[in-house]
């Protein structure tokens, strides 16, 4: 029997893993065994009501603080990734905390220290002189052949990848976000194999984590797979399950969150003023589509009364952050959504691909509703970062600056849906990697081979 750990402590793992078709693929094999790591007693359970078997395990590992020589390798890994929105980060504390003597020094620091020479001698100290052996009692129970991460960017997935260098056992990592490499940290430690989901990704792991390229594997996103494999609801039908009439167009606005910017409700009201007032022209309905780990303020809600939303996903927590989950039946939802909407309407966001793949014009917002408050909440902000910067440079996403560019293009996606098609298809080409359907299963074998070889 072969066994690979997998980590699902946040809801973007559970996601990349156990609604896709890695988990399939690896259990097709009838001698592998999957052992999930998550941090707490209600995510097991819920997984567990889902996803059970007899070669299916689940290990709860709290979460803890880093302490002495672990937190500072843990904070060090911010100070060695320098790139455009990094600085832009801290530009941004800096507006909003001033702190001059804090910024300066910062910025020294991070001048000087983010070079490879300095984040290779800073891995080899911190493989070196840290001891964390929480895993060690999992690692003699159930002695894997593999340890497969997809948030090695945090600490318990780092302490899991220290333990399976510390007794030989290969090491996987699922890149699956497309900021992180370029915003968030460095990799404190380095897994045998890193895989990514396309190229842009795999150069910037290239450039920031010192990784070679035979070491990188391009497999596709898998929780697209579902977008590419089988077909969407009927029209009528899915109109009629959301309360609109089947012949109206569909306006859907994608909120940034409460943790970026305090203009959202705003937005929402200037989008139902505009159209009340027949400035979209008729039969156009709008949908509000909240984020699965944010929470919404249920008293704006009780003052819009005919608002319509999705609030979808399972929340851990109260606060905004990883700890969420999307069912099956969430992921089918929003699968629908996207093949039947007219327009997408967003600040920066990743959905403004998902939209793209199903070709559909999206429109993002670059002005102001409250002014400059607070320069950390200000959303039109993330359009100069890295990664949102090279998806606006396909043409597939349309900034508006202002009110009146807003009425004007959305009059002109809704009349001529084909308009930036091309920027589209790029867009989709670049951000997506493999639009075939195969990605979890790609994934899945190359952890089969990995396991058959170690």
């Amino acid at each position: 029997m072969k066994t690979i750990f997998i980590t699902i402590f946040e809801g973007v793992e559970a996601r990349s893993v156990l609604r896709t078709s890695i988990m399939e693929t690896l259990l097709a094999d009838p001698e592998v065994r999957i052992v999930f790591f998550t941090k707490s007693k209600e995510r097991a359970k819920l997984y567990e009501r889902e996803f059970s078997g007899e070669r299916l395990f689940y290990e709860v590992v709290p979460p803890r603080e880093p302490a002495g020589l672990d937190r500072l390798f843990s904070r060090l890994k911010f100070f060695l990734l320098k790139t455009p929105t990094t600085d832009l980060k801290r530009q941004l504390r800096f507006q909003e905390h001033g702190r001059t003597f804090q910024y300066l020094v910062g910025t020294l620091l991070n001048t000087v220290f983010a070079r490879p020479s300095i984040r290779r001698i800073v891995r080899f100290l911190d493989a070196a002189l840290i001891n964390d052996r929480r895993y060690a009692a999992y690692f003699d129970r159930y002695s894997p052949n593999l340890v497969f991460v997809i948030h090695l960017f945090d600490n318990p997935e780092v302490h899991l990848v220290r333990e399976a260098r510390r007794r030989g056992v290969p090491s996987v990592c699922f890149i699956s976000s497309w900021d992180k490499v370029t915003s968030r940290c460095i990799l404190r430690l380095l897994p045998d194999k890193i895989i990514v989901f396309n190229e842009l990704v795999k150069k910037e792991v290239m450039e920031h984590s010192e990784v070679k390229n035979e070491d990188i594997v391009v497999c596709g996103l898998p929780h697209y797979d579902h977008y590419f494999r089988g077909s969407c609801a009927d029209k009528k039908v899915f109109f009629e399950q959301i309360g609109i009439k089947t012949n109206n167009k569909l306006i859907v606005y994608a909120p940034v969150g409460r943790a970026f910017s305090n203009s959202d409700w705003n937005f929402i009201d200037l989008l139902h003023r505009l159209r009340d007032e027949g400035k979209f022209g008729n039969h156009v309905e709008i949908l509000v589509r909240f984020q699965p780990n944010d929470f919404v303020d249920a008293s704006e809600i009780k003052k819009r009364p005919g608002l319509r939303f999705d609030y979808p996903g399972t929340r851990f927590s109260s606060e905004r952050g990883v700890d969420w989950d999307m069912s099956f039946k969430d992921l089918e939802h929003l699968k629908n959504t996207l093949c039947h909407l007219s327009l997408l309407i967003c600040y920066a966001s990743s959905l403004s691909i998902d939209a793209a793949v199903f070709n559909k014009p999206v429109i993002n917002i670059d002005f102001e509703l409250r002014g400059q408050e607070d320069p950390l909440k200000s959303p039109i902000q993330y359009f100069k970062t890295d990664h949102y910067a090279k998806a606006l440079r396909t043409g597939g996403i349309r900034l508006v600056r202002n009110e009146i560019e807003l009425i004007e293009w959305v009059n002109r996606y809704l009349q001529n849906p084909g308009v930036d098609h091309e920027g589209r298809a790029r867009l989709v080409k670049e951000q997506v990697g493999f639009p075939d359907g195969n990605s979890g299963k790609r994934i899945g074998e190359f952890l089969l081979g990995m396991m058959k070889r170690a």
